[in-house]
């Protein structure tokens, strides 16, 4: 199957290993590449303060540093962290989300895509219908797609409501969940 992820518990360097071979195969520019990650907004302390969404070419900065402090507003924040709880603005994901399917979806038609990154998907963005129907589009065309899935625990935790949408998107793609077997299936993948 062309479409490789990995999935396993939360912070255990899965989205690390895969930039890291990403970027041995493409390079730092990560040529060819397209679809979205995932980074997480930090403080000057290193707390986590959120996600946001953005595009492929980035994947390489894990992390962005909200100098600003705690009330910086980055880009496509999707999720951020109060003392209430987390809290979840589901339009990024139906608009830049939908825009990086919608460009990553041209450069597979056109050729010019060699690999699309979703890091990573199985979360809330699945309760969105368009971008869930363009994501299941993308999966269907030639090109491989690779990432991070969120397993099913996890999405539990996040919310129950999810499970169906992750259990069909883990039956649409590859999942993997040793480091070594995903980075051996992802080479040989990507470097046919």
């Amino acid at each position: 199957m062309k479409n490789i992820f990995i999935e396993g518990p939360v912070q255990t360097g899965k989205s690390t290993l895969l930039r890291k071979i990403l970027k041995d195969i493409y390079g730092q520019n990560l040529d060819g590449i397209y679809g979205f990650t995932s980074q997480r907004i930090i403080d000057r302390d290193g707390n986590l303060l959120g996600f946001r969404l953005a595009p492929a070419n980035a994947a390489l900065a894990m992390e962005v540093d909200a100098t600003d402090g705690i009330n910086t507003c980055l880009p496509n924040t999707f999720k951020w962290f109060t003392p209430n709880g987390a809290k979840v603005d589901m339009r990024v994901f139906e608009s830049a989300g939908i825009s990086y399917l919608n460009e990553a979806m041209e450069a597979a038609k056109s050729g010019l895509a060699r690999a699309i990154l979703l890091d990573e998907v199985g979360g809330h963005e699945m309760s969105s219908d368009s971008f869930r129907n363009r994501l299941y589009e993308l999966l269907e065309l030639d090109v491989p797609c690779v990432g991070v899935i969120k397993s099913a625990e996890n999405t539990r935790r996040m919310d129950r409501s999810l499970m169906d949408f992750n259990g069909e998107l883990h039956r649409r793609v590859w999942v993997v969940t040793q480091f070594e077997e995903f980075e051996q299936k992802l080479r040989e993948n990507l470097c046919k």
